[in-house]
């Protein structure tokens, strides 16, 4: 399969809505799909769980149609890839699965990845508007289509420097980690730190990385001053784009660039005083993705203080979460409970 030499994606940092309001997200991102078809995109990503549903009930029926096939219409329409989300049932009562879907451009659904490193419970009832038991999924997925190899996770995964090494010794080229977003007034402020996860993950990988957000409409919440990630596509040698404000960030990735970075090493060429006076410097180790001994790596697969039973749902409690994060908090979770009530109750004013 011959690759080309220069992808453009379109980041899509949306304004979103959220819970019983989150169908309003529907139609707009049609619209931003043709924005960035128009101007040329051949990938475009969409934010963790967006359109939706996602942080509402799962059967509302305001939404004007089924935003998956829609989003498939679409691809077929633009000969384009979409990558978005929702969330969908479980089998098991009371949880639920986090999707991110890859659309190809003849209009089918090339892969449906479910997060494998999931929130813990109360992260996930704040984010997902109650639903705080997210089932993690079990398969890591890079799909080869005639862009390159591209591989999907959820957000914070991206923090989890092991999954993305795992989908780069699968071949990824881009790596795409769309994030939830914040919607309250907790305060964070993550942008810088998102930057240089981003860039840390793309630069040990070899590969470009690309992420984008919610900005949720919310009287709570100004984006401008606390600002999860904003839309974001990182290289191996520097940030190729970023954009902090809703509408489209749209960027060309150089794949013959990175396919360089990856096929050479510090050798007797970059190492000597080029040639060309047009020579590229390089910003980055060339052959990084080779010089890895698995044998140093065995001991990060076994149990640490730190460790936290994220298959708790196995045992037919869903409560069972609530054991292992008393012992992480040394018995003060009681308290925090008992301050605010029960479970999955925050404070939002």
């Amino acid at each position: 399969m011959s690759r080309p030499s220069s992808i453009r994606v379109g980041i899509v940092l949306p304004h979103s809505h959220y819970g019983e309001e989150e169908w309003r997200n529907a139609e707009r991102a049609i619209a931003y799909a043709d924005e960035a078809a128009n101007r040329g995109a051949q990938l475009v990503l969409y934010p963790e769980g967006y359109p939706g549903p996602m942080t509402g009930p799962l059967d509302n029926p305001k939404f004007p149609f089924d935003p998956v096939e829609e989003l498939k219409k679409k691809a077929r329409q633009h000969a384009m890839y979409v990558i978005a989300g929702n969330v969908v049932p479980s089998e098991v009562p009371g949880a639920h699965l986090l999707t991110l879907r890859l659309f190809g451009p003849e209009g089918t659904e090339l892969a449906c990845y479910l997060r494998q490193q999931p929130d813990t419970p109360p992260l996930n009832a704040y984010l997902y508007g109650g639903k705080g038991h997210l089932l993690p999924g079990r398969e890591r997925m890079v799909v080869d289509t005639d862009l390159g190899k591209i591989g999907l996770l959820i957000c914070s995964e991206l923090w989890c420097p092991e999954l993305p090494r795992m989908l780069m010794l699968r071949g990824a080229e881009i790596i795409v980690s769309p994030v939830h977003g914040r919607h309250s007034r907790t305060g964070l402020a993550l942008q810088d730190t998102w930057y240089c996860i981003a860039r840390a993950r793309a630069a040990e990988n070899l590969c470009y990385v690309l992420s984008t957000q919610n900005l949720y409409v919310s009287e709570h919440f100004d984006f401008r001053t606390q600002m999860s990630a904003g839309a974001i596509v990182a290289g191996p040698e520097r940030m190729e784009g970023k954009r902090s404000e809703p509408g489209v960030l749209m960027t060309d990735l150089d794949m013959e660039r990175l396919r360089y970075l990856r096929t050479r090493n510090f050798d007797e060429e970059n190492l000597s005083v080029p040639e060309d006076p047009n020579w590229r410097p390089i910003g980055c180790r060339p052959g990084q993705i080779y010089e890895r001994d698995p044998t140093l790596y065995k001991e990060l697969a076994e149990p640490s203080p730190y460790s936290y039973n994220y298959r708790y749902w196995e045992e037919g409690n869903l409560d069972g979460w609530l054991r292992d994060y008393d012992r992480i908090y040394q018995g003060d979770y009681q308290r925090i409970l008992t301050k605010y009530g029960a479970p999955f109750r925050f404070r939002e004013r």
